[in-house]
């Protein structure tokens, strides 16, 4: 979420999103739940990128889901059960040397965690994570990088949650 200050309605509270300096995803998930919802993508495009932090000009209006609760799995074999059964869900993780990523599977990094990022998939027959970075189309293989999974790769078992929703 790049909403974080006083000029975008008292939001002042939700001070560990930061746009491109940096965020937490439960506070993004409470932030939502408290505004009364999100827009569709398509509607709200991603504007935060190259060290740029957009703004934010939502319309209440456009709201389509809102977040009911979240929760947090424990651990890699968690995280593959949910996602083979329900969906993405959110990571955070150590992506420092992200930049220089355009293919492949990623099988070491660091244990800095310093980014969050969906978790899409899991291919189960290579052994490996498919995370889509909010880093645009033209990073890494069309927006996505695969990580090497069974390892905790780059810590990717920090903090993994996911979501209930509700239509507005």
């Amino acid at each position: 979420m790049a909403c974080d200050n006083d000029d975008n309605k008292g939001l002042s509270e939700y001070v560990l999103n930061r746009g491109c300096s940096g965020g937490n995803t439960e506070t993004a998930y409470e932030y939502i739940a408290s505004t009364g919802g999100i827009e569709k993508a398509s509607n709200y495009p991603y504007t935060s990128y190259f060290d740029v932090t957009g703004t934010c000009t939502s319309n209440s209006a456009k709201y389509v889901v809102t977040v009911d609760e979240y929760y947090t799995v424990a651990d890699e074999d968690d995280m593959e059960s949910y996602m083979l059964g329900t969906g993405p869900m959110s990571i955070c993780l150590a992506a420092s040397t992200w930049s220089s990523y355009t293919s492949g599977i990623v099988s070491t990094c660091d244990k800095n965690v310093d980014h969050c990022v969906q978790v899409v998939g899991l291919d189960t027959d290579s052994s490996y994570w498919i995370v889509r970075n909010s880093w645009g189309t033209s990073w890494g293989e069309s927006g996505y990088i695969y990580l090497k999974s069974g390892e905790n790769m780059c810590y990717i078992t920090y903090d993994p949650t996911y979501t209930s929703v509700s239509e507005v």
